[in-house]
């Protein structure tokens, strides 16, 4: 009877279990993030963070109506997912790079605008928002394309031909924008150094403005990441992040 009794309870429990199953859905299963890349689809892996500072120091040369210049540049914004980062970005001619400070370029002469100018001293300065999109990336290496947009300024003075007389180029407000294209190398898990090309165009300017300030661009860039910097200090699996 006693074997008979238990029997019964252990069909009972096993009914019962048949009729709670489902009630109560599995875990689900969390999917892995993955971004695309030239290569494919690239998983991320736990440990990386979402968001994270973008900082980067940008040196460029460039052509100012016939004479190759320096433009010196900031810029600092958010890396999403790894391979998005937007931004601002400040830049000037030379040193001046905040404020709408900027440096300045002399010309032996500007025939874009004017023949008869002899000397001429030129400035540009202007802010960008920046969206750069990393194709490729690896321990040591990565490729991205960017794209800028900004607001600036430009002006400049100048002498004519047979007279000492200094004339003024009015300030004119300007758009720009730029294209380029960047490949980095990692020194260490939180700085990298970048060598690019790339484009500016000026394109709400006046044809003769246009014909000095649109140019190709050469760039300069190292990246500084002080968020992984910070987090090493206490997270040694940081520096293995890339």
């Amino acid at each position: 009877m006693t074997k008979l009794l238990v029997f019964f309870f252990c069909v009972l429990a096993m009914n019962a279990g048949a009729q709670f199953n489902g009630l109560f859905p599995a875990p689900r299963e969390l999917k892995p993030d993955t971004v695309w890349i030239i290569t494919g689809k690239r998983e991320l892996g736990p440990a990386y963070r979402r968001y994270k500072l973008d900082f980067a120091l940008d040196a460029r040369q460039t052509i100012i109506g016939s004479q190759r210049t320096k433009i010196g540049g900031i810029r600092v914004g958010l890396e999403y997912r790894r391979v998005h980062r937007i931004g601002i970005g400040f830049y000037g001619l030379r040193d001046g790079i905040l404020n709408g400070v900027s440096g300045a370029v002399e010309l032996d002469g500007l025939p874009q605008i004017d023949s008869t100018i002899t000397w001429a001293k030129l400035t540009m300065s202007y802010r960008s928002l920046y969206y750069e999109r990393v194709m490729y990336f690896s321990r040591k290496l990565e490729w991205s394309l960017t794209a800028h947009y900004g607001l600036g300024k430009i002006a400049g003075s100048y002498t004519r031909a047979g007279s000492a007389n200094l004339e003024t180029l009015p300030e004119q407000r300007m758009q720009l924008v730029e294209f380029s294209s960047l490949g980095y190398y990692n020194l260490t898990y939180w700085c990298s150094i970048g060598v690019g090309v790339g484009y500016r165009y000026v394109p709400s300017a006046t044809r003769e403005i246009r014909n000095v300030y649109e140019a190709p661009i050469g760039l300069l860039r190292v990246r500084i990441k002080p968020g992984k910097l910070i987090s090493s200090i206490w997270d040694k699996n940081t520096k293995f992040l890339y």
